[in-house]
C-alpha cells in the first residue's frame, strides 16, 4: 500500500461520504428553528445546511495528516494525490446530490452538495496560509454566521449567505465553482506548522 494512502487515510473521506448520504436520506427537507441576531428572530433552516460539515472536517483531518520534510524532499507528486483526493470528494458529493434530486425529488441534496464545495474551497483556502485548525473554525464559523444572520427575509438570504440558496441559484453556483478553484490551487502551498 502506498505511503501516502497509510498517512492521509481516505478511507476516513470515504466513511464521512457515506454518513452524509445516511443524513442526507435521513433529514430530507426537515426544518429546524436556530436563534437568529437579524430582526427576523428564530430562523426556519433546512438540517441538511449542517451536513456539509461532516465531509470537510474529514477532508481537512486527512490532508492534516502529514510527513513534513518526506513530502517536501520526496520525489512523489504529493500535491497532485491531495488534489485527486479533494476532486474525488467533491465528485461523490455531487454525484450524491444529482442523483437523490433526480431520483428521489430531493433539491436539497443538490444545494448540499454545492455548499460542501464551497466549504471545502473556502475551508483549503484559509488552511493554505493558517493552518487546519483556523480553517476548520473558518468554515464552521462561516455556516454558523450565515445560519444566524444570513437572511434579511425569510427565503430571502443576503448575497454573502450563498449556503442558503436553493440549488439552482447561478450567482450561488458560481461564487462556489470560484472558491473550490481557488482552494484547489492554495493545495500547492504547505500549510504553516502546529
Amino acid at each position: 500500500m502506498s505511503p501516502w494512502v497509510m498517512v492521509r487515510r481516505p478511507w476516513i473521506i470515504l466513511a464521512s461520504v457515506v454518513l452524509y448520504t445516511g443524513l442526507l436520506l435521513l433529514v430530507r427537507e426537515h426544518v429546524v428553528y436556530v436563534p437568529s441576531i437579524t430582526v427576523l428572530g428564530n430562523a426556519g433552516m433546512k438540517l441538511m445546511n449542517f451536513l456539509p460539515l461532516i465531509v470537510c472536517l474529514a477532508l481537512l483531518f486527512c490532508l492534516d495528516r502529514r510527513l513534513g520534510h518526506a513530502e517536501v524532499t520526496g520525489t512523489r507528486r504529493v500535491v497532485l494525490a491531495d488534489r485527486g483526493l479533494v476532486l474525488a470528494t467533491a465528485g461523490a458529493v455531487l454525484l450524491v446530490g444529482a442523483t437523490l434530486h433526480l431520483q428521489l425529488g430531493m433539491p436539497t441534496a443538490t444545494a448540499a452538495g454545492r455548499n460542501t464545495l464551497f466549504l471545502a474551497g473556502l475551508a483549503l483556502l484559509v488552511r493554505a496560509w493558517f493552518g487546519g485548525i483556523v480553517a476548520a473554525s473558518a468554515m464552521t464559523g462561516w455556516l454558523f454566521i450565515t445560519v444566524t444572520a444570513g437572511l434579511r427575509a425569510p427565503h430571502d438570504p443576503y448575497p454573502w449567505g450563498l449556503l442558503l440558496e436553493p440549488w439552482n441559484n447561478t450567482p450561488a453556483a458560481v461564487a462556489t465553482a470560484i472558491t473550490a478553484l481557488l482552494g484547489l490551487t492554495a493545495l500547492h502551498r504547505a500549510p504553516p506548522r502546529a
